[in-house]
């Protein structure tokens, strides 16, 4: 178990590493693009100075366009000096972005699912259960959180021990027996253990931040479309600039987009490891692992929580309502390249593996 929570943590680890390189490849492709087509003099034609040389980075945007007179191309020392140019403020902007996201995100997922705290006197057999699995696994006492929803489904979130929570349905409560509870209510404080609702919280964030960028270069699009048919045909310098612009608005939504694929993947991947582990926690700490599968088994016929329409919440539950493949109609490949779009792994696989625990 110590073993394959140390893989995990590694494997996780090198996945995380990407998000930050991920990022810092869209903005080095934005400005490659850019150059490309010889617009990089239009943003920094008199902005910054080349101090070996003297030359405005305008002038060497203007002496590499001269060069590319008859052909498209990039000038690597101009694509470079204006990385590292902007280098300090994409910095930033991505480190003030991820505090307000890390120190605010708790709040957001109480406000989407209309959680309510619970205290030991609403539910003492809810609040025992909690109690005395954290005594037995040597875990800090989180916080209980209640949704009012029939469905079976349950989650960890969390930064810190302050806001370690552990969030159930009034449906799981009231459909499962002790045992089943104990075990879902185990698999969650494993997620807490682990921290992995920390680990998740940054997935979210930075998945987020790329989608923020993709989401105002592609605005910026709709208004330049939108704003073509006002502008006065004869007005060439005004038309120019709406040209220059969309084209920067294509590029960095394109360049976005394959950003936002890549870190979305990224941070499935990460989710389904975390899965397994939880699992195998859970079974662990309550000594028995068929009581996790029964309660798997219970909660993949209804899982509720569909009045929550974010993705970035539900990858949290224990089992992801819109993932699951009920019928079984998915087969073979299909079924593999679906599961790599899932942030959770099939919930046959991880019965089939506790039930051989």
């Amino acid at each position: 178990m110590q073993t394959q929570i140390w893989r995990n943590n590694r494997n996780t680890a090198i996945l995380l590493c990407m998000y930050p390189v991920i990022i810092l490849a869209m903005v080095w492709a934005f400005i490659f693009v850019m150059d490309y087509f010889g617009l990089t003099c239009e943003f920094f034609s008199d902005v910054v100075m080349d101090s070996a040389t003297g030359n405005t980075v305008g002038s060497a945007c203007r002496e590499s366009a001269s060069l590319r007179s008859e052909s498209y191309g990039s000038s690597w020392p101009v694509v470079w000096f204006c990385f590292l140019k902007v280098l300090p403020y994409t910095l930033g902007i991505v480190a003030v972005w991820f505090l307000i996201a890390y120190l605010f995100n708790e709040s957001l997922i109480r406000h989407v699912t209309h959680a309510k705290p619970l205290e030991r006197k609403d539910n003492l057999r809810v609040y025992n259960i909690v109690e005395n699995l954290c005594i037995a696994g040597g875990i800090e006492m989180p916080q209980i959180n209640i949704i009012e929803d029939s469905g079976l489904n349950a989650f960890a979130s969390g930064i810190d021990v302050k806001s370690f929570t552990v969030t159930l349905t009034t449906g799981i409560i009231e459909k499962l027996d002790d045992d089943e509870l104990s075990a879902v209510v185990a698999h969650e404080l494993t997620h807490i253990k682990n921290r992995d609702t920390r680990l998740m919280v940054v997935c979210i964030v930075y998945v987020g931040l790329i989608s923020l960028v993709q989401s105002i270069f592609m605005e910026v699009v709709k208004a330049m479309f939108r704003s073509q048919p006002r502008r006065s045909r004869n007005n060439k310098n005004e038309s120019g600039l709406i040209a220059i612009i969309l084209i920067v608005a294509l590029v960095g939504f394109v360049i976005s987009s394959v950003a936002y694929f890549f870190s979305y993947i990224n941070r499935l991947a990460i989710s389904r490891k975390r899965e397994y582990v939880a699992d195998a926690g859970a079974a662990e700490l309550c000594g028995d692992p068929l009581p996790l599968a029964r309660a798997l088994r219970k909660v993949v016929e209804e899982p509720g929580l569909s009045s929550v329409n974010r993705n970035d919440v539900a990858q949290l539950y224990i089992i992801h309502p819109d993932e699951e493949d009920n019928n079984g109609v998915l087969h073979g490949l299909v079924k593999k390249v679906n599961t790599i779009f899932s942030t959770h792994p099939e919930t046959s696989d991880r019965i089939q593996i506790l039930e051989q625990f």
